[in-house]
């Protein structure tokens, strides 16, 4: 069998779920139970997600700048980096 030429910048699986996961928790600043629905996963499926990519830290952050009376700009960069927008 021949090997595969791959670009470089080819993302892995576990970068895309990673990426997914990010994303589904920044639409919903930081709510496990909603980022859940919105992926259509468990709660606990979203949990253990969390965990394993090291994301509880950005999800504490994104529930305190989702809370009423914030409201912070969206970035440009990087989904971590990411900032919601809470369109009350």
């Amino acid at each position: 069998m021949d090997p595969i030429d791959v670009k470089h910048d080819f993302e892995t699986l576990e970068n895309a779920v990673r990426r997914h996961v990010v994303d589904a928790l920044a639409l919903a600043r930081g709510n496990q139970r909603q980022a859940a629905v919105l992926l259509a996963v468990s709660r606990w499926k979203l949990a253990r997600l969390v965990k394993r990519f090291e994301l509880r830290d950005l999800v504490t952050t994104m529930r305190r700048e989702g809370e009423p009376g914030t409201q912070t700009a969206v970035d440009d960069g990087p989904p971590e980096t990411a900032q919601c927008v809470r369109d009350d």
